[in-house]
């Protein structure tokens, strides 16, 4: 996985830490929270290590190792 190359602005390092905290705050609603290794992996987004899609590329990786590929209907595919 690739980290980012360029520093991120303060003023997005603010968004992505506002958008992390309300994401915390709206599973707590739903009695649900991030593990320690999502925080880590939020917590390297909104540092700035690594960019969007080094993000969604890590959820995929730790939710594949834990529950394992996603089947794929053929007929869904069109």
């Amino acid at each position: 996985m690739a980290t980012t190359s360029t520093p991120i602005s303060e003023q997005e390092r603010a968004k992505r830490e506002q958008a992390l905290v309300a994401t915390i705050a709206h599973l707590r609603i739903e009695d649900l929270q991030l593990d320690d290794e999502l925080k880590r992996i939020f917590q390297r987004h909104v540092d700035g290590e690594i960019g969007d899609e080094d993000l969604d590329t890590a959820i995929d990786v730790l939710n594949e190792r834990r529950f394992g590929p996603l089947p794929v209907d053929s007929q869904t595919i069109a």
